[in-house]
């Protein structure tokens, strides 16, 4: 049984990612009193993240080998979603397997907010990084009126976002060095 708090209970419009440990640290969506979510990593030979709340859990793993997407599976191997990345630009496209898509898109150049957007919906959550907590790296906004019955759970959008957000700054630190 899961510790985790049904995202339908929630009576703020703000939270945010806490990081705990170091070494393989993990990573919580919370509000400050109740946690929502869970981003942790498998490293082994096929690293891959694990997404863990109330509705379920989910993995993010890679396509393949020398492939760009990757793809949301439930449990293990159910794919239900693909992450694409758009090849001359930031933006990666969420097509899920029920007919719903999103964008994760940065809307300014040196912006350090990643905001999930849907055709007609809008903007439904906004990740915005804070470098310089350790603690809590990352702070999450979204409209709490909006009730769509088609859109993925939102512990999974959110973690999703912050796991782009961290393989990024992965990749950029690999290039650096």
């Amino acid at each position: 049984m899961n510790d985790f708090r049904s995202f339908d209970q929630i009576k703020t419009n703000e939270l945010f990612i806490t990081r705990h440990k170091w070494f393989l640290p993990y990573y919580e969506l919370t509000d400050g009193q109740f946690v929502y979510g869970k981003l942790s990593y498998k490293k082994s030979f096929k690293s891959y993240a694990i997404i863990e709340t109330a509705h379920g859990n989910w993995t993010i793993k890679p396509k393949g080998w020398f492939k760009r997407n990757l793809l949301i599976n439930k449990g293990e191997d159910e794919t239900i979603g693909t992450l694409i990345p758009e090849t001359w630009k930031r933006n990666i496209n969420l097509e899920m397997d029920n007919g719903f898509k999103g964008t994760y898109l940065y809307k300014k150049l040196f912006s350090r907010s990643l905001t999930f957007t849907h055709e007609m919906y809008g903007d439904i959550l906004q990740i915005t990084q804070k470098p310089w907590l350790i603690k809590r790296p990352f702070i999450i906004t979204y409209d709490q009126g909006l009730k769509i019955n088609d859109l993925p759970p939102f512990a999974l959008l959110a973690l999703t976002g912050v796991n782009l957000i961290l393989i990024r700054q992965a990749h950029a630190n690999a290039a650096a060095h």
